[in-house]
């Protein structure tokens, strides 16, 4: 039997018995220096509507969402994507308190900020953005206040009646005098990509590289928190918004 039957073989096998594998990736897709991410765990939810509708294969009640998805969403590897897809990962563990599968699309979210990795979050969880503030799940509170590079959301489970309230603490990767620089670095190449020495841009994709591994693979001590918040509280912050 040739290679290639065996390996079609044992993924159809995963298939049909449910099983989540990470999907195969394209080797050339990202720098070799990102490779450690195929390895990454995938995000994976229950999706009753794709059941129903018959978009899986039998005996598959489930969707992986993989750290690659995110990347080919964006077209790249980046720290955003990389925070955005563990703030989703962190908040699905705390509110699985069965250790079952979530509902994907039964989120929503409430971020301090209109940024991207309020976007990444809201994509891996199925927050749908809608102008009718009744069925929007994708909110921007600008009430919310916090400290320098310090990012906070609240995410809503309905079925569970459930909330969280997670905090981002970005400056703790590097701190902010050497983001500031790289800021700079990215500013000076948006310009004039001329400008930006060999030194300058090694520097800042070394730093890349390092940090999205450092959120990855929860490297760093107190960098994202999630604690609960009383579903009434998270409701009426939703009201707000909403209304």
């Amino acid at each position: 039997m040739k290679p290639t039957q065996i390996a079609f073989i044992i993924l159809l096998a995963s298939v049909l018995t449910g099983c989540q594998m990470p999907r195969a990736h394209h080797a050339t897709r990202w720098n070799d220096a990102y490779a450690y991410t195929n390895a990454v765990p995938p995000i994976v939810f229950d999706c009753h509507h794709g059941v129903f509708a018959g978009s899986y294969p039998a005996g598959v009640e489930t969707i992986a969402v993989e750290y690659d998805d995110v990347c080919a969403q964006l077209g790249h590897v980046c720290l955003c994507g990389a925070g955005g897809f563990r703030i989703a990962g962190e908040v699905v563990q705390a509110l699985s308190a069965d250790e079952q599968p979530l509902e994907r699309e039964e989120f929503v979210l409430i971020s301090g900020r209109d940024h991207t990795v309020s976007d990444v979050i809201a994509s891996v969880l199925g927050c749908t953005r809608r102008a009718d503030p009744q069925h929007n799940q994708h909110f921007i509170d600008d009430s919310i206040t916090a400290p320098r590079r310090e990012y906070h959301y609240y995410v809503g489970y309905a079925p569970a009646q459930a909330a969280v309230h997670v905090t981002y603490r970005k400056h703790l990767l590097i701190g902010h005098d050497e983001m500031d620089q790289l800021w700079q670095i990215e500013l000076a190449h948006d310009r004039d990509p001329d400008s930006v020495s060999v030194a300058d841009r090694d520097r800042y994709r070394r730093a890349m590289r390092n940090m999205v591994r450092d959120v990855l693979l929860d490297r760093v001590p107190g960098l994202i928190t999630v604690e609960p918040v009383a579903y009434a509280d998270f409701q009426q912050r939703l009201d707000r918004l909403s209304h």
